[in-house]
């Protein structure tokens, strides 16, 4: 509600200055018959967009990590699967005497899903890695690392997209009477009890003397989906691998002392903090549309195919700008807006829009920057949010504020290097937050043609 506010105080304020200066101008404004303003209709809407694949970004240190298979009819297949390192409770940990293993859980807790939520079910696999992940020295790893895995299955679990709110466990308490309690949803899947017991339980003192001796020797797990098994499209699930002690592997035992039986566990945590947990990605596109969007040696496009997981952005320009520049410095732009609409097919609507887009601009060195309306560290900048990007179900639209960005281009006070349109945040920690896909009209589509819209002053 405060954005439309906004929205209709700028529009408000604006009819007030063009109607009281010299030559007031309407670029890109939309004017119903029952509005009279002496406007003059600058070409307006031009706008050129160019569909481009992203580089492969970095995939540890990040908030969320991404596990599935997704077979989208439009896009293509989208492969996730997660490498973890794991954290000892302690060096030296023990076990006890006359220890039985109950069993041995990896947990993994849910934040999202996006796919075929009707009609899809999936077969997790545990491996365990051939290489090392334990990232003692902070190395950064990228999605189109190929992770090295043994053969052997250790642990599978079917999933569904059915995601409960919460789940009731078991509360093992030491010393204590085992109580219930609530969790937040996770993947659970049981370990194989040989595995754990030769690689973790049994294992010698050498081995445990620090967590790089130990993940030397055990080198960390691989969770992977069976496609085979995979029914309907599929999709993605990501998980809360960055927050400390939220994914992890819990060993549950029975532990005699003095002919007193009790049942312990001991955690081996996942530090995403510490880059230990990484996605590795696949995006096969073959004979898909997306491709041949792609590929193609045309300047502007009719169809925009937006894909999260660092998969596509959008390349926009505004040539009519220039137009403007030549008014010199008397120009105050009002306000500027950029417009996406949705392609409204039934294809496009079996999964739901992206809840928001994002924009930057690139600099000199061709890295991703915030544009002014959203830094901080510029005085007109009025909080997160005021940008706008987000996903309008009424008009089926994203909507981005561009005042200050338009006024700063037309006056000289920022170099255009270029502005791009993407799913994805390019915060590192934040890059794989959305799943989602997206089509948008392009540049050149007469039905939901992308638009820029400029309320200015001509001030001589």
């Amino acid at each position: 509600m405060r954005f439309i506010k906004s929205d209709l105080l700028t529009l408000l304020v604006s009819l007030f200055i063009l109607g009281s200066c010299k030559n007031p101008t309407g670029v890109g404004l939309d004017v119903g018959p029952d509005i009279a303003l002496e406007t003059k209709l600058v070409d307006t809407s031009t706008v050129i967009t160019k569909l481009q694949k992203q580089d492969s970004v970095i995939a540890n240190f990040t908030e969320r990590s991404v596990l599935g298979y997704f077979n989208d009819a439009v896009f293509g297949k989208t492969t996730a699967n997660l490498a973890l390192g794991l954290t000892m409770p302690s060096s030296n940990y023990k076990f006890g005497t006359s220890t039985v293993l109950d069993s041995a859980i990896l947990v993994l807790p849910y934040t999202e899903f996006y796919g075929d939520s009707t009609n899809s079910t999936f077969t997790a696999e545990v491996r365990q890695l051939d290489e090392v992940l334990y990232n003692e020295s902070g190395k950064s790893y990228y999605s189109n690392k190929k992770w090295l895995t043994k053969s052997t299955v250790i642990g599978t679990k079917i999933m569904t997209t059915n995601l409960k709110d919460s789940i009731t466990l078991q509360d093992i308490r030491k010393g204590q009477t085992d109580s219930t309690k609530r969790v937040p949803r996770q993947l659970r899947i049981k370990l194989d009890a040989n595995f754990v017991k030769n690689n973790i339980i049994d294992l010698d003192s050498v081995n445990k003397i620090s967590n790089l001796t130990f993940n030397n020797y055990i080198k960390g797990l691989f969770i992977s989906m069976n496609k085979g098994a995979t029914t309907g499209a599929g999709g993605l699930f990501s998980f809360n691998t960055n927050t400390s002690g939220a994914t992890r592997l819990d060993i549950f035992y029975k532990s005699t002392v003095a002919g007193v039986t009790d049942t312990l566990v001991n955690t081996f945590t996942v530090n995403g903090v510490n880059g230990d947990a990484a996605t590795e990605l696949t995006w096969d596109m073959d004979g898909t549309v997306v491709k041949t969007a792609l590929a193609s040696t045309d300047k502007n496009s009719n169809l925009l195919y937006l894909k999260g997981l660092g998969g596509t952005f959008v390349k926009v320009e505004f040539p009519h700008l220039d137009s403007l520049k030549k008014l010199g410095k008397n120009v105050a732009i009002n306000r500027a807006e950029l417009v996406l609409y949705t392609e409204n097919t039934p294809a496009n609507n079996l999964y739901k829009p992206i809840s928001k887009l994002r924009t930057y601009r690139w600099d000199i060195a061709n890295r991703p920057q915030l544009i002014p309306d959203e830094s901080p560290n510029d005085p007109r900048y009025l909080g997160p949010g005021f940008i706008g990007g987000f996903y309008s179900s009424n008009s089926k639209s994203y909507t981005f504020n561009f005042t200050g960005y338009v006024q700063d281009l037309i006056s000289g006070k920022i170099k255009n290097y270029g502005t791009f349109i993407t799913p994805s945040d390019f915060t590192a920690s934040s890059i794989f937050n959305n799943l989602g896909r997206l089509i948008v009209g392009g540049g050149v589509n007469t039905a939901y043609k992308v638009k820029l819209r400029v309320f200015y002053t001509d001030q001589k």
